[in-house]
């Protein structure tokens, strides 16, 4: 019979810890046993324990001493005190330092059973969060629980293996660039050259060069980015390129073309600014990425993931996010979707000093800081965006050299902001 969890016992009363060791092990757990808090603490740093059940009162080192251990170099376990009542006070100062829980003395063994499985159901939904969030770089906007989501990905792997164009809409943030890479790397042209052209970022004469010219992209894949951008001219150009006759359907293109937006193109058309056949051609294949908004389920996995990606970047010791601060996550509606998540944990892990993300450490828009001062009123993407920069400022005492590398953007562009809140009164 597999186990039901791997405990670490520690009590400096050897009755009290042979009797829970006995009726653990006939419940189904790996059981190891420490005598003193010293000894817990050695076997900690050579080992590890999904919980740890320790009495508070010891010879030596206490429990308050195994729990600030645990912390530092198993942040995944969890710890649960056992105290007499004269000291629940100290129980719940142990709490506030992380432990899970607390059981009195004299306990019954039905608690510690059931504190001692509530303790282990929360190390296994940190274990999944963090087993799906391990994957490789460009495919963070698809850890994913979410049923819509799995099912645009199955369909995504279905049109990736033929040569016909896919049309991606999603709100800004959604990760339209990294399906078109997803698409990419499931397709036939895995191993060739991905190439992208942001249609809103070139004149025309530029876009006609990359597309037709003699630097056009020959083999892989082409991603257009905001492709009603395209001129007119353009458009007409490239729906006769499409519709021209060729072996593969794709006519003197020789690349898979994928078109992405934020936009409604059947609306474009109907206001006459996009071409009704490009659109069709284009949008042979239609996935649409659902908000950040809709795949609730789907925070906690990536938040993870852009915490381990920070870590390794940055060097932080920062390893877990409190249930807390997960759950502030989780509540919040991100209109920035997942590139929004990511700067959320981008910046907390910048200003966390220890290694559990707390929510002292995220925004006030996620922590509910500025309710009142909102008038309780729905706050625009650019009032976020101030309150976001001006707590960044805040927790770095004023460095804006600091501020800027954390938002992302370069120091002009953080002074040029700061300089608008402040005429328009936003910092008062």
């Amino acid at each position: 019979m597999s186990s039901r969890g791997k405990v670490l016992v520690v009590d400096d009363e050897k009755v009290a810890l042979r009797n829970l060791d006995h009726v653990l092990r006939k419940d189904g757990y790996q059981v190891t046993t420490a005598s003193s808090g010293d000894a817990a603490i050695a076997l900690l740093k050579r080992d590890w324990f999904d919980v740890v059940l320790t009495d508070l009162r010891m010879e030596g080192a206490d429990g308050m001493q195994v729990l600030r251990t645990c912390r530092e170099v198993a942040p995944g376990t969890e710890v649960v005190m056992i105290t007499g009542f004269a000291t629940v006070d100290s129980a719940v100062d142990a709490m506030r330092e992380g432990a899970f829980s607390y059981i009195a003395k004299p306990y019954r063994l039905d608690e510690v059973r059931r504190v001692l499985a509530e303790a282990l159901d929360r190390v296994r939904r940190h274990q999944e969060l963090s087993a799906l969030s391990e994957t490789k770089a460009g495919e963070e906007a698809f850890l994913t629980r979410t049923p819509l989501l799995q099912r645009l990905l199955h369909t995504a792997r279905q049109v990736a293996a033929t040569q016909c164009p896919v049309l991606i809409l999603g709100e800004e943030g959604t990760g339209r660039r990294a399906l078109a890479r997803y698409l990419h790397q499931h397709s036939s042209r895995a191993a060739q050259p991905f190439h992208l052209i942001r249609c809103s970022a070139h004149d025309p004469e530029t876009i006609e060069g990359m597309l037709f010219g003699a630097f056009a992209a020959k083999d892989g894949t082409l991603l257009l980015e905001e492709v009603e951008a395209l001129s007119g001219a353009l458009q007409a150009r490239l729906a006769i390129a499409l519709e021209a006759p060729g072996g593969d359907g794709m006519g003197p293109i020789p690349v898979r073309l994928l078109a992405a937006t934020a936009r409604d193109l059947g609306e474009l058309v109907k206001a006459g600014a996009l071409r009704q056949d490009l659109n069709m051609l284009l949008s042979v294949v239609t996935l649409h990425l659902p908000p950040l908004a809709q795949r609730k389920d789907d925070i906690g996995p990536l938040a993870l993931h852009f915490l381990a990606k920070q870590r390794q970047e940055t060097g932080r010791p920062v390893e877990i996010i409190s249930d807390d601060a997960l759950e502030l996550l989780a509540g919040y509606d991100y209109p920035g979707n997942v590139r929004e998540l990511e700067t959320v944990i981008r910046g907390a892990v910048a200003v966390c000093d220890g290694a559990i993300l707390q929510p002292a450490h995220l925004p006030p828009a996620l922590r509910g800081a500025n309710r009142q001062a909102r008038s309780n009123r729905l706050q625009t993407l650019e009032e976020r965006e101030r309150d976001y920069i001006l707590w960044v400022l805040e927790e770095v005492n004023g460095n804006q050299t600091l501020a800027a590398r954390i938002l992302g953007i370069d120091r002009v562009s953080l002074w040029r902001k700061l300089k608008r809140y402040e005429a328009s009164g936003a910092e008062g």
